[in-house]
């Protein structure tokens, strides 16, 4: 898989994966994505750079989400 975090302007518009990884310094993607996890439960990027589900219980930052969970973009 290709470390980039931003979508290639060749590439096409399809939801991006992100299969489970151990935590790094590699940043998470530039743009942000919703995603979903391995549990189906949707995180959306919040205002203070953290993930929260969409119900609000639950918090992480992109590493800990990419070492624990495989994810798919929400489109």
């Amino acid at each position: 898989m290709n470390e980039s975090t931003e979508r290639p302007e060749n590439m096409p518009n399809r939801p991006r994966v992100w299969l489970v990884g151990r935590i790094g310094n590699t940043p998470g993607p530039a743009d942000l994505p919703a995603v979903r996890d391995t549990w189906l439960r949707t995180w959306l990027p919040g205002a203070d750079g953290i993930y929260h589900t969409a119900d609000g219980r639950h918090h992480a930052t992109w590493a800990e989400l990419h070492a624990r969970c495989d994810l798919v973009e929400v489109a």
